[in-house]
């Protein structure tokens, strides 16, 4: 992508930035080419002739691999600064064109299921003012696609790390133990981790966030979790604990209907509010167009308006 901006600023080609930029993630320039899908050789050409225009030397060739130089460390951060400079140019023109906007949002798989009919509507068919894409995948995927500029938003489950996000809290759903009415803990109001040590669990994956924090809990607890089976899919949990009286399950208190409590018991965890925030984020330090504030609005109002 060659341009020039002015009178006097000298030629660039955009692609020697983001080969300088792979190659300084890689690691390597081989592993870079592969990831560009170019050769190392020709790779190698194209630095050789960024050096040259540059008239300096950004990386030492050691038997080790490359190293950056001085001016290769100012030039990484620099030419990063420009990428994402220019990927806000497009950004914008792409989410203008038109008489509606194009946002892009990231959302945790199976959440689609639990926000207010309105944000469903808006993220599966859009409005009048807004076409979105709208993406699922683990909260874990969905951050990398915010801090990626993939996406301008991310619905996702938190806490999320405040460093790199803008964040809200949404919502804020209880998370519940649930056993067969049969079972001997179906006689208690609450229970303990304690009373769960080594207690058949279906628990979500621990690629997924709920994954992450139950095991977490217990862990820090110091207490044995015995998981029989992970599933992330709400309905299909709350089924196998109501046909199995040996087995119990971590669920959010809202996927749980008065006609699964025929079957099953409700167990909150004893003084432990054992809370899932749901976040609405962004990318740190990047200033939202009016288009993007009026639709983290709209996110927003959706939520209070539920309430």
């Amino acid at each position: 992508m060659p341009f020039r901006r002015a009178e006097g600023v000298k030629h660039v080609d955009i692609n020697q930035f983001i080969y300088f930029g792979e190659i300084c993630r890689s690691g390597s320039l081989s592993k870079a080419a592969e990831n560009l899908h170019m050769s190392q050789q020709g790779l190698s050409l194209s630095i050789k002739r960024l050096e040259a225009e540059l008239g300096c030397q950004l990386f030492f060739r050691r038997p080790s691999g490359l190293e950056l130089t001085d001016a290769g460390l100012v030039f990484r951060r620099e030419s990063e600064a420009a990428l994402e400079h220019i990927n806000r140019i497009y950004q914008y023109c792409e989410t203008t064109k038109g008489n509606r906007s194009h946002i892009t949002v990231a959302c945790t798989m199976n959440m689609i299921t639990r926000i207010p009919s309105e944000l469903r509507h808006l993220l599966l068919r859009g409005n009048e003012d807004f076409e979105v894409n709208f993406l699922e995948d683990w909260t874990a995927t969905c951050e990398e696609m915010v801090l990626d500029n993939r996406a301008n938003f991310g619905l996702v489950y938190g806490p999320c790390d405040e460093e790199l996000f803008h964040s809200v809290t949404l919502d804020v759903f209880k998370q519940v133990f649930i056993v067969h009415r049969s079972s001997p803990l179906s006689g208690k109001d609450a229970i303990t981790l304690s009373e769960l040590a080594d207690y058949p669990l279906i628990v979500p994956a621990e690629r997924c966030r709920p994954g992450q924090s139950i095991r977490d809990k217990f862990r820090k607890a110091g207490v044995p979790l015995q998981i029989v089976y992970t599933c992330d899919r709400p309905r299909q949990i709350i089924d196998m604990v109501s046909s199995d009286r040996d087995v119990g399950a971590r669920v959010i208190l809202d996927d749980v209907t008065e006609k699964d409590r025929e079957t099953i018991h409700v167990l909150p965890l004893e003084n432990d509010p054992f809370l899932l925030p749901v976040c609405l984020i962004y990318k740190k330090g990047r200033s939202l167009s009016m288009q993007e504030r009026f639709f983290s609005h709209l996110v927003i109002d959706s939520f209070a308006h539920e309430s």
